[in-house]
């Protein structure tokens, strides 16, 4: 590509073609987003923008070779995208309504256009490119607004949506067939019988090839690869593959990128390389967009024929999809809807017409008038679109009179020929019951025309959670498949009653060419979890909803949504346990090399309390998958190490015989005096889960009496290793304590492997190192080092001159933990760096709970458990300033 360009130009400027890319990337996100606020399409502000900063008007970038071929690399991923999400077993399924409404809505534009341009004087070429450009229909806007109204339910929205399945690929078909009819530069009956063969033709090989063989080379290529980003690599290798194919045939690479695209979705991994795809194309989508701005020259908009031939074409553009809502037939839906929804071009006209300019039919007049006919189409549909939707919403009224009091014999919602029907008419307030058996019945059947109706007139009906409706929901998890989901979805049922998991499917939707929302309602932690177990009642939820939560907590937690449910009390409390102790579990069991910490270990047992409780927690966290054997293994040992902990019945029945007032009450025996019993009965939980009895006595003994400020208490005590010690350093609290005290030891020549430290109210502080050392360390020592490094300013603490923090990389965590943020430092080893961390945490005012050293030859894996000084977990802003404060140390 850079050598063909170079080839072309001479030579590449790359300082010219990066600051281009920067103007262009960051104008037009500031422009779709300035467009988003005021409810207009993010393409048309990119489209403005680029007028803007193109030729005709500031004249800030000059199209060059670099930024169309980015632009191309952008419509390549576009049409990809659009592939992507072409369920081709819904094509199938869209009916013959939605497929006469597509081919009415490409004949009538296409025809109509072509002859209007042939009235005004245009060539063949240009009036049939024309006609192709006027023919296609963008489903992304549309889909958005029945989606932002909740009618995607209703019949009109299932028709529209489907026809654009449909439009998509008879719009390619002819895009292929126009543009082979002008290459050739002749029109024959021969010819065009050719070219229409060769492009079904690579369309039935190239995607027979494709849904054959690319699934299956992603799931072999999936298992293999250890990198997770190799998946959406491949995908992106075959889909400029394919684009290169469908060029070395002579047709469009966009036609190739589609097939790639429909190929890719049939795979396991749609997901992720969907995801992958979005990353993608929001850097070089808008560069397409932006570059359509810029080629246009704005002085035509000015231009009386120009606008002239625009006006005439818009017309007919609408006035044709309009005349498309005849092929409905006989379907009960409002034709003017259906028309309005099939009006926008968005990307796929701008599409047709920059291959216009590409083959030389277009001139700089005929671009203009493509781009004003999208443009019109484009910002006048959502607003005709949401008052026609509204209007028909005041005259759907269901007068008291015409309401069923008495349900019809067989129930409400009954499935005959595999049909979902509804009987009657239901009063509203049974909305949210009837949708979720509807839901559960249309897991294996299809919702009949009646039932949508129903649901779309009752839309707006509030809907509450009662003891029935949640044994429904209960019975949807365990029985139901993502065609339920789907329909609580398109009915807005989910946006009502559970509105945390709306949010998180919307966040996972992200692009506005989905026309299927299968892939977003799937489910793979319930789907194992169900399969795990033989039924699932509400008094036995908790396992089930903790799958359901977790399968919907990509970017924020939704366990709020069991308290919207009429559960047993218990349910809440257990699903937020397996929630938290599943992701602990994990978090402990991922970290290598694995280091066995008895701590996690209290710390789960006291969370699950029970061994019934532990197992689930197993079961949910081995259904989240992505262990290796070896991380399988050392979750498996972690939970051995949990049930060993509640194997004895008088640590696990009720809460005086707890771990937690076991440990208090074992310990209290031990110690001494009164001040240290008073002491450990102020005990901190965790700091009680994470010892022995005899060492929380020696603990409380060394606090007491609390020493006064700036002097310590110093106890080094053996392990079972000979080079490793553990000295607790008992003193009261200060700021930024941590850190003067790795210090002192490291001034000893020490190594601190752990550090943990338990805090009281009245100030009183215990430190505990396990430090190596080939001889036993003097306590007395450490205590004057200590008292020194007390004294110093956390200013003027000096590190070793070796010592470079600004290869840190830190990581935060607020889901690991139930109870405080995880901070992950990996980098290299060197003196001092614990030192370092815990001196930026005291310049940001982060308190350390707890710290854990791992080394792994030369590089260190440093665990911190971490909070603000007033006991919350720390934000990403909060661990910014570490991060700053590590840097300026270098």
């Amino acid at each position: 590509m850079i050598s063909a360009l170079l080839a072309a130009g001479g030579s590449l400027d790359y300082g010219a073609i990066f600051l281009d890319l920067a103007l262009i990337l960051i104008i037009a996100k500031a422009a779709a987003e300035v467009s988003e606020r005021i409810g207009v399409p993010a393409v048309i502000g990119e489209i403005v923008a680029g007028i803007m900063i193109g030729p005709s008007l500031l004249g800030l970038v000059e199209p060059s070779d670099a930024i169309r071929v980015l632009a191309e690399v952008g419509v390549i991923i576009l049409l990809a995208e659009v592939g992507l999400e072409m369920d081709l077993d819904e094509l199938r399924k869209v009916g013959r309504a939605s497929i006469l409404v597509a081919i009415i809505g490409v004949a009538v534009p296409m025809s109509s256009g072509f002859f209007a341009g042939s009235i005004l004087g245009e060539s063949v070429n240009a009036s049939l490119f024309l006609g192709a450009a006027l023919a296609a229909t963008s489903v992304g806007i549309t889909a958005r607004v029945f989606g932002d109204l909740k009618a995607l339910s209703s019949t009109e929205a299932r028709i529209v949506l489907g026809a654009a399945v449909a439009d998509d690929v008879i719009g390619l078909v002819i895009l292929t067939i126009v543009t082979r009819i002008v290459e050739q530069g002749s029109v024959d009956v021969g010819g065009l019988l050719s070219t229409i063969g060769l492009a079904t033709g690579f369309l039935l090989v190239a995607g027979a090839i494709g849904i054959l063989f690319v699934p299956r080379l992603l799931a072999a290529i999936g298992t293999r690869a250890l990198s997770p980003v190799t998946i959406g690599v491949i995908a992106a290798g075959i889909t400029f593959g394919f684009s290169a194919a469908a060029s070395t045939a002579n047709l469009a690479p966009i036609i190739g990128a589609f097939v790639a695209g429909a190929a890719l979705g049939r795979s396991s991994y749609h997901d992720r390389i969907a995801r992958d795809f979005a990353a993608i194309g929001a850097v070089f989508i808008p560069v397409f967009f932006m570059l359509i701005g810029m080629d246009t020259d704005v002085t035509k908009f000015f231009d009386l024929r120009v606008l002239g031939i625009a006006a005439i074409l818009a017309a007919i553009a609408i006035g044709g999809k309009m005349v498309a809502a005849v092929g409905a037939g006989g379907a009960k839906a409002d034709k003017l809807l259906i028309g309005m929804g099939m009006v926008p071009r968005g990307e796929v006209g701008l599409i047709f017409a920059t291959i216009g300019v590409s083959v030389g039919v277009f001139n700089d007049d005929l671009y203009a008038v493509v781009l004003l006919v999208v443009l019109v189409t484009t910002v006048s549909a959502p607003p005709l679109l949401r008052w026609r939707i509204n209007q028909l919403a005041d005259k759907i009224t269901t007068s008291e009179d015409s309401v069923d009091v008495v349900e019809p014999v067989g129930g409400w919602i009954v499935v005959i020929k595999d049909e979902v029907r509804l009987q009657g008419n239901p009063p509203g307030e049974l909305t949210l019951s009837l949708a979720l058996e509807a839901a559960l019945r249309s897991a294996h059947a299809v919702p009949a025309e009646s039932l949508n109706q129903w649901l779309h007139a009752h839309r707006n009906e509030p809907v509450s959670w009662n003891h029935e409706t949640t044994e429904q929901l209960i019975e949807v998890l365990f029985r139901g498949t993502p065609r339920s989901w789907r329909l609580l979805d398109a009915t807005g049922i989910i946006e009502r009653a559970l509105p945390e998991v709306a949010q998180a499917i919307s966040q996972r939707r992200g692009s506005t060419l989905e026309l299927d929302p299968l892939h977003h309602i799937e489910m793979p932690t319930v789907e194992k979890i169900r399969n795990r177990i033989s039924a699932s009642t509400v008094e036995e939820s908790a396992l089930l909803l903790a799958a359901f939560v977790s399968d919907f907590s990509d970017t924020q937690s939704v366990i709020s949504v069991v308290d919207r449910l009429e559960l047993p009390n218990e349910i809440p409390s257990q699903v937020r346990s397996l929630v938290y102790a599943s992701r602990l579990l994990r978090s402990v069991a991922a970290v290598e090399p694995f280091v066995s910490d008895p701590r996690t270990t209290a710390q789960l047992a006291s969370y699950l309390g029970t061994p019934e409780l532990v197992e689930k927690c197993r079961l949910l966290t081995e259904a989240r998958g992505d262990f290796n054997e070896h991380q399988y293994a050392e979750m498996i040992n972690v939970i051995t190490g949990v049930q060993q902990l509640l194997a004895h019945p008088e640590l696990i029945e009720g809460m005086h015989q707890s771990l937690e007032n076991v440990r208090r009450s074992e310990a209290l025996e031990l110690a001494g005096s009164l001040a240290a019993k008073d002491r450990i009965e102020n005990t901190a939980t965790q700091h009680l889960l994470a010892y022995e009895p005899a060492t929380l006595a020696r603990h409380a003994s060394l606090v007491e009496p609390v020493p006064s400020q700036g002097k310590v208490r110093v106890d080094v005590s053996a392990t079972s290793a000979n080079d490793m010690w553990i000295i607790d350093i008992a003193t009261r609290d200060q700021r930024g304590l941590l850190a003067r005290l790795c210090a002192a030891l490291v001034d000893e020549g020490l190594e601190i492997t752990s550090a943990a430290i338990a805090t009281w109210a009245d100030g009183a502080v215990l430190d505990t190192f396990t430090v190596r050392c080939p001889i036993k360390p003097d306590a007395d020592k450490i205590a004057r080092a200590a008292e020194k490094r007390l004294e110093t300013k956390l200013s003027r603490l000096s590190l070793p001159a070796t010592t470079s923090t600004s290869h840190l990389k830190l990581t935060l965590d607020n889901n690991s933990n139930p109870w405080n943020s995880i901070v992950v430092a990996t980098g290299v080893d060197q003196p001092g760096v614990l030192q370092a961390i815990a001196t930026a945490f005291a310049q940001a005012r982060i308190e350390v709970h707890h710290a854990r050293i791992n080394t792994d030859g030369s590089a260190i894996t440093d665990r911190f458990e971490v909070t603000t000084n007033k006991g919350r977990k720390i934000t990403p802003q909060m661990l910014d300033k570490v991060s700053r404060a590590l840097s300026q140390h270098d």
